[in-house]
């Protein structure tokens, strides 16, 4: 079972393309350029750092002090990282999330990640073919900083996939569902379930999750 609403966006790569450099730059980080960050730890003093998460891998990564671009690690000892105004959170179970509303009990948070949705198999005269059988492969990213190598005589199409979560403030995570809302608001709950019947919501749109929210928020506690 899931826990989250989803958005996808398909990209196209070409055959025998090089998997590390298969997602252009623009898609593969959150933002142009690294920026200057903070982690915060739960028990040590907080590092600044040019900072930037990359997509593709499912990870926050950083300038060292010669330009190389690594990636954090012992990411279970961290409690937040700044990246100017954006807030991102660690989950053993989930990985990073970025944290895009804030409200008095709870959180929404977005993960999103490429995946390598299908590869298309190669038709006649050398030509990937969408009408060709499509098999399902695995995700582009295998942590560490690494991606997998995939040899393919088709075309890639790789996902990428905004997920939507329900953060409290201990950092659990609730299903963005109207039992989702229900468990975080549980005095509210018959509040809650007549104003999903009387809205028209779609529970994958950042804004109707926000709608909600705000309306959750503003019950009287």
């Amino acid at each position: 079972m899931t826990l989250q609403a989803q958005e996808t966006k398909s990209i196209r790569v070409k055959a025998d393309t090089d998997l590390k450099y298969a997602i252009p730059v623009v898609e593969r980080y959150r933002y142009p350029q690294f920026k200057n960050g903070t982690v915060s730890f739960f028990n040590a003093s907080p590092a600044t750092a040019k900072l930037n998460y990359n997509f593709q891998l499912g990870e926050v990564q950083f300038l060292n002090l010669t330009g190389d671009t690594l990636s954090l690690a012992n990411e279970q000892t961290i409690k937040q990282i700044q990246i100017g105004d954006n807030i991102f959170y660690y989950d053993v179970a989930y990985g990073y999330v970025e944290r895009i509303a804030a409200y008095p009990k709870v959180y929404l948070v977005v993960k999103t990640v490429f995946k390598v949705a299908a590869v298309e198999k190669m038709a006649a005269m050398g030509k990937s073919s969408a009408t060709s059988s499509i098999r399902e492969v695995n995700m582009l990213s295998t942590g560490n900083s690494s991606v997998q190598k995939l040899a393919s005589k088709g075309d890639i199409v790789f996902s990428k996939e905004k997920m939507y979560f329900l953060m409290d403030l201990n950092h659990r995570f609730y299903k963005t569902t109207k039992g989702g809302f229900s468990k975080l608001f549980p005095t509210h709950k018959k509040s809650i379930e007549a104003y999903f019947k009387s809205e028209t919501l779609d529970l994958e749109n950042e804004e109707h999750l926000k709608k909600i929210l705000q309306f959750c928020s503003e019950l009287p506690q």
